[in-house]
């Protein structure tokens, strides 16, 4: 009796436990620049199925190291150049759209076309060895040759909300962002221009499952729920 008390016991545990584990949350790490959008879409999941995922954000080189040393991070969502440099381990990855570089001017000033970066004052833009937008911003002032000569009016910070907000503190005359995080802080800036894609490579923008992933179906379910209609428009809507 002692031994069969013992195992109805022990069995309980085990699926108590394993029901714990269904229920916790994917982590999703993304870049700052995407934190809107995701969580728009994290909304769209809840009203969809009632679940969650729990979201992590930072600059690429910060998410691509947590991803790599906690252990602890389910999809990452960031540029496909990125990724594959960081040499993740990949259980798999969907496009989401491609990114899209943007010259955002301060409210302050009196900027608002490209041919301005000649005469600006501050210019700042994304870290050009470790942000995606900010390498594509230094091919952009090399293709139209504005590179070595504005390099002395260039401001490097870590990540797009960086350069928003040296526009909106007037630091800067002007700044290179992405126009997923333009399209959200809009009413705060005195404009933006589109960068025209020929200037720079690609930015294709994946979401991508991680091989060593905790909660694999989890994620699998959230990666599923990225291609439906309603995600689609999310990401549209904010510049993808």
């Amino acid at each position: 009796m002692h031994t069969t008390r013992t195992f109805i016991l022990t069995a309980f545990l085990v699926i108590c436990m394993a029901t714990a584990a269904l229920a916790e949350n994917a982590v999703l790490a993304s870049g700052a620049g995407y934190k809107k959008m995701v969580n728009a879409l994290n909304t769209e999941y809840m009203k969809q199925t009632g679940r969650t995922v729990d979201l992590l954000f930072g600059n690429m080189a910060r998410v691509t190291t947590l991803a790599k040393q906690s252990g602890n991070v389910d999809i990452v969502i960031g540029d496909a150049t990125f990724l594959k440099k960081a040499q993740l381990p990949l259980e798999g990855s969907q496009e989401l759209g491609q990114g899209k570089l943007v010259l955002a001017f301060a409210k302050s000033g009196s900027f608002s076309t490209v041919k301005d970066l000649d005469k600006a004052g501050r210019i700042a833009l994304p870290d050009t060895q470790k942000a995606i937008y900010g390498k594509a911003a230094r091919q952009f002032l090399q293709s139209t040759k504005r590179l070595p000569d504005i390099k002395p009016r260039l401001v490097e910070v870590a990540t797009i909300p960086q350069v928003f907000s040296y526009l909106t503190t007037n630091e800067v005359d002007m700044g290179f962002m992405n126009l997923t995080h333009t399209l959200n802080v809009a009413d705060k800036l005195g404009g933006y221009i589109i960068i025209d894609q020929k200037d720079y490579s690609p930015i294709v923008i994946l979401a991508a499952l991680l091989k060593d992933s905790r909660r694999m179906e989890q994620a699998r379910d959230f990666l599923r729920f990225l291609k439906t209609p309603e995600a689609r428009t999310i990401m549209q809507d904010n510049g993808l």
